[in-house]
């Protein structure tokens, strides 16, 4: 590592939480003697009237220390999963005004000057922080600097708390960084800060700074580059996603629509791990496979109860007035209660930070197996074959297909379809692809709406309420009047799907 990269992580804790991290005996194992250090840091932060260096992709900060200051430029980072990497320059100043001389030497290619164009720069914001700092050893290779930050960042009369936490490597590697962070995370909940101060700032002085709802920009894929280079770039991508997603599941109001903030994410990172399975260890898939999968049960279970109760609202509005009262409701609300504090739980308890931070370690440190000379194209395209193949296994005409074999046809088109979404890569044309959507969608229809039978029956399990049992015979009656439809358009969706493979397989 070069000595004007910066590599660090920003994480967040509860008040509690910090403090039980303080106490850990993780983190007092790792701290190297009298290292502990306290500072009051007072940055401001410059662009100019019309945001070009944010525009650019530039942070331009003059910090005061001690009797000085330090003029820094940071470029726009490769930030994912609250990890950013990026260059940062820092040029001592007697006071506190910007300059632009001294970051060419130091080796930023940028024209300053050029870039300006005689604009003025100015103070767009400060931040104030109380800082501690502590030296870690995590391994004989690695060394951090730990910083705990508390401060404010003021624009004007508006200001905004600052409670972070900071790993940056002084030497060594992010594998070793992402190992400790997940270990850390199996005994405190830790969650992502996935902006910069100077975002954050620059979110505030424009009145934005929720970021509940993820903006996905996506990541660009390399056809002809190397498999692994290519897929581990897209499981960094979906790893970082999911960590900063997480975020929207500290209160009760996210948790409510954790299916929707979390499902499709996890299960595209899954489908991942299920498409490269031949490149890498069998321990290494299985592992991460029944961690993903614990972590799409619950959301997957919300994600149907809601279902369930669309469902059984539109039964009721038919019959309400026969049926007076409405204890299948009042169940399915207890049900997605119980749910919720299961998704709560597995977040509390560090399973997404431990799991997802596990992840990125084993991204960095692992190499996979007769990956050097792959091309991404070329082993997609083979694996896409093989799935193909697994699908034409499921040819039927006009006999139904069991719930069982609904559900297994589900997951095959649900991999393929997440990834090709992911790389844009596969043996079928754009149309064939939407015929391939149109069936995952038919599919989910079936099993989700109209199977799932023993589903609706478990939550009878305890009870003796006649009516409850009523409701439960309604809502599966209702179901199987609509299977009829719903088959025909599977049959429908499959005969146009089928038609493109067993073209794609002749050629």
């Amino acid at each position: 590592m070069d000595n004007t990269t910066e590599m660090e992580i920003k994480l967040s804790a509860s008040k509690e939480g910090v403090k039980k991290l303080l106490d850990s005996s993780l983190l007092k194992a790792a701290m190297v003697p009298e290292s502990l250090q306290e500072k009051e840091l007072e940055n401001y932060y410059y662009d100019t009237a019309s945001y070009k260096f944010f525009h650019e992709g530039i942070a331009y900060r003059i910090r005061k220390i001690d009797a000085g200051y330090i003029a820094t430029i940071k470029t726009d980072d490769a930030s994912q999963g609250g990890f950013s990497e990026r260059k940062e320059y820092n040029v001592p100043v007697e006071e506190a005004a910007p300059t632009l001389e001294g970051f060419a030497e130091l080796g930023l290619e940028l024209d300053l000057k050029k870039l300006l164009a005689e604009e003025e720069l100015q103070v767009l914001f400060k931040v104030l922080v109380k800082r501690q700092i502590r030296l870690l050893q995590i391994t004989p290779e690695t060394l951090l600097e730990m910083a705990i930050d508390n401060g404010n960042i003021v624009v004007g009369k508006k200001k905004e708390k600052i409670e972070e936490i900071e790993f940056e490597i002084v030497k060594g590697t992010k594998g070793d960084l992402f190992e400790f962070v997940a270990a850390l995370a199996a005994e405190i909940p830790l969650f992502i800060e996935p902006r910069s101060k100077f975002k954050r700032g620059i979110d505030l002085l424009s009145n934005g700074g929720d970021y509940a709802d993820i903006e996905e920009k996506g990541v660009k894929i390399d056809r002809t580059g190397n498999v692994e280079t290519e897929f581990k770039k897209l499981i960094y991508y979906d790893i970082g996603v999911i960590l900063e997603a997480q975020n929207a599941l500290r209160d009760t109001a996210g948790l409510e629509d954790a299916d929707r903030i979390l499902l499709n994410r996890v299960k595209r990172l899954r489908a991942v791990v299920n498409f490269i399975k031949p490149l890498i260890e069998q321990q290494d898939y299985e592992y991460f496979h029944n961690l993903l999968v614990e972590i799409v049960d619950p959301l997957q279970q919300l994600y149907v109860l809601k279902r369930f109760m669309r469902q059984w609202d539109k039964v009721y509005k038919k019959t309400g007035t026969i049926l007076k009262n409405n204890v299948l409701t009042d169940r399915l609300e207890e049900r997605r209660l119980e749910i919720m504090q299961t998704i709560k739980n597995q977040i509390e308890s560090g399973l997404y930070a431990r799991g997802m931070f596990k992840m990125l370690a084993w991204t960095e440190n692992s190499h996979w197996q007769g990956a050097e000379f792959i091309q991404l194209e070329q082993f997609s395209l083979c694996r896409f074959r093989d799935w193909h193949k697994k699908l034409l296994a499921f040819e039927f005409s006009n006999e139904m297909l069991e719930e069982e074999n609904a559900r297994e046809m589900r997951k095959i088109i649900e991999v393929m379809v997440l990834v090709r979404r992911s790389i844009k890569i596969g043996t079928l044309d754009k149309q064939s692809f939407a015929y391939m959507k149109d069936l995952y969608r038919h599919l989910k229809i079936l099993n989700f709406d109209i199977y799932g039978h023993k589903d609706i029956l478990a939550f009878l399990h305890g009870s003796n309420s006649r009516v409850l049992y009523r409701d439960a015979g309604l809502l599966i009656g209702w179901r199987l009047s609509e299977m009829p439809g719903a088959w025909r358009e599977v049959q429908k969706s499959w005969a146009r799907l089928l038609a493109a493979l067993k073209s794609k397989a002749k050629e």
